[in-house]
């Protein structure tokens, strides 16, 4: 056949190889781009996901203490799942935190109660999550503060008059540490009660010692100063809060209670 002038039919140029290339090419781009931004925020949608589980594990967890607390319960019992991170508690808690209820005349109305805490930790240690005296805190190391998921039983009853305090301590019957799927078993130590009438000139004093390695000053400040309970701050500093009650406070109510962690 004759070929038509000014026409080319070459095809010399045409290669496999070089269209496979090109493709594997993109196809290898496309992977790189996933694995570098896809995969880390999948991690990282993860890593909040299992926060937030936790958070509300420790809701679950607070609810048992509180049947212990107000409903004289002596054993509760709940399966939980730690993911991400790892919950633990102590034999013999931390020393520095403590909370103690003292007035100028009487002195210490009670002891220094040192709560002890179900703590959480992630595995990349980006967030804590504490049940620490009935509240459950979360903090974030590294940045300054903390703030609370869930707040204690205490309250201000106005129309009695009445301040109810509870102060409650967490150990464990060993030092307990606990991912994945578990149970976890407490039980009521003991419990007692102590009721005051209060001098509107004394009004009794509400001291928090701060631990420094450990902090969850912030939280617990912001619920002191909540308006329903009508705490005054009286020079609080970054190792301790002080604050005393209303001088419309007539009867103060101070309940202890002593919980064992026997499993996680």
């Amino acid at each position: 056949m004759k070929q038509t002038k000014g026409t080319f039919k070459r095809e010399c140029g045409v290669s496999e190889t070089v269209g496979f290339i090109i493709i594997f090419g993109i196809v290898m781009t496309g992977i790189g781009l996933v694995t570098l931004y896809g995969y880390p925020a999948l991690l990282q949608q993860q890593a909040e996901a299992n926060v937030k589980n936790m958070q509300k594990t420790m809701i679950v967890l607070q609810t048992d203490l509180n049947s212990l607390t107000f409903k004289n319960v002596p054993y509760q019992e709940t399966a939980i799942q730690v993911a991400g991170g790892t919950l633990s508690v102590k034999k013999v808690p931390n020393s520095q935190p403590y909370f103690k209820v003292w007035n100028v005349t009487d002195g210490d109305l009670t002891p220094d109660i040192q709560p002890g805490k179900l703590r959480f930790i992630a595995d990349d240690g980006s967030t804590i999550i504490a049940l620490e005296n009935g509240a459950v805190i979360t903090r974030y190391p590294g940045i300054t503060g903390s703030y609370m998921n869930a707040e204690p039983r205490w309250f201000f009853d106005q129309t009695t008059k009445t301040f109810v305090i509870t102060l409650i301590r967490i150990v464990g019957e060993q030092d307990f540490g606990q991912t994945g799927i578990g149970t976890i078993k407490i039980r009521l130590d003991d419990t007692n009660e102590e009721i005051y009438s209060v001098d509107s000139g004394d009004p009794p004093r509400i001291s928090y010692n701060i631990d420094v390695n450990d902090d969850f000053s912030t939280a617990w400040e912001l619920y002191f100063q909540k308006p329903e309970l009508g705490l005054i701050d009286e020079g609080s500093t970054h190792f301790v809060l002080n604050y005393k009650l209303d001088p419309s406070v007539e009867k103060l109510v101070i309940k202890t209670v002593d919980i064992t962690v026997l499993s996680l």
